[in-house]
């Protein structure tokens, strides 16, 4: 295990370095408009990282250099790996070229659809058959809706997470937390240690403007996380469906009242305007100030579960804290 931190720090102490020549080689940027917060073009480049490190690890893998893969809890078996290793290229992909050409919404979503639908079909082992809560002793079998349900659960936390991408360090920090989160269940599966060091390096060059994680970013961090949460559910070491809402909870929530609220108002759902958590939050505090609140507001509900707080409570408090903090900004304004 030590070599795989030797090995992956100092690669991505050289991405550090050199992220500007990596950013011009690929030639993807974030222009700044009237709706965003940045005021210079700044290079998306956060998903290149990740896939970087995610190659060389099942290069490393495949080479022998690294120490085989453990393929007992996570990965049954040879093909689950290899699907899975061709599924976050996929989905990097999607990201990539929508940062590049900004994809139709739709043809996005049914594109994303696409590539789980396919893992899926091939891997039954992420199909979410059962929904488990840690309140009741019932069980909700899902039977012959359990593929859609799987591929809904996806899809919306993937988008949820691409809403909630808004100023430096709020996606790649929540990113950060549940791969730290993640590994405390499973310490052996590499995929999140390459994925922890290389959200530590985005952190640090995304907290000074120098990079953004983009759809690309995004999208792959988000699908990845999906798949070892749905992993870990199906092989019991994540026992309850509440838990995971607890984890996703901050930015399926956000996207449920922006949702709402553009519906309301007679606008696009999935058109961007600026009344998402941390514009609302930057109206009244500080830069600082809004990460900090949203650290806190997903980090708590995470840290009280792990002392067994009944989850119906901490969700109840995170809903109230959460609509408490929105309305009484919207009412001040």
């Amino acid at each position: 295990m030590l070599e795989i931190f030797i090995i992956f720090i100092s690669t991505n102490i050289l991405i550090l370095i050199s992220y500007n020549y990596l950013a011009k080689i690929v030639n993807v940027y974030d222009f700044p408009n009237k709706r965003k917060i940045h005021k210079i073009k700044t290079p998306l480049i956060g998903g290149i990282i990740l896939l970087v490190n995610f190659i060389f690890l099942i290069i490393l893998l495949e080479t022998g250099v690294i120490s085989s893969l453990t393929l007992s809890n996570i990965f049954e078996n040879k093909f689950n790996y290899f699907l899975f290793s061709l599924s976050i290229i996929l989905i990097f992909l999607i990201g990539f070229i929508d940062d590049k050409i900004d994809i139709n919404p739709n043809l996005k979503l049914v594109c994303l659809f696409l590539i789980i639908s396919f893992v899926q079909f091939l891997d039954n082992s992420i199909l979410i058959t059962e929904i488990r809560f840690s309140f009741t002793n019932n069980l909700i079998y899902l039977g012959k809706y359990s593929f859609l349900f799987t591929a809904l659960c996806f899809l919306l936390f993937i988008n949820a997470c691409n809403m909630f991408d808004g100023i430096n360090l709020q996606s790649c920090l929540y990113y950060l937390i549940l791969s730290l989160y993640l590994i405390t269940l499973d310490s052996h599966n590499l995929f999140l240690i390459v994925m922890i060091i290389s959200i530590f390096i985005i952190c640090i060059l995304n907290s000074k403007g120098k990079i953004f994680m983009g759809d690309s970013g995004v999208f792959l961090c988000s699908f990845v996380l999906a798949y070892f949460m749905v992993k870990n559910y199906n092989i019991n070491i994540i026992n309850y469906s509440d838990k995971i809402f607890i984890l996703m909870m901050v930015p399926g929530i956000d996207m449920f009242r922006l949702f709402m609220f553009r519906i309301l108002n007679k606008k696009n759902p999935f058109k961007p305007d600026n009344s998402h958590i941390h514009h609302i939050l930057l109206r009244k505090f500080t830069y600082l100030q809004t990460i900090l609140i949203i650290f806190l507001l997903v980090n708590v509900p995470i840290i009280l579960s792990f002392f067994d707080v009944s989850s119906l409570f901490i969700i109840l408090s995170f809903l109230f804290s959460y609509f408490l903090l929105i309305t009484n900004h919207l009412k001040k304004r």
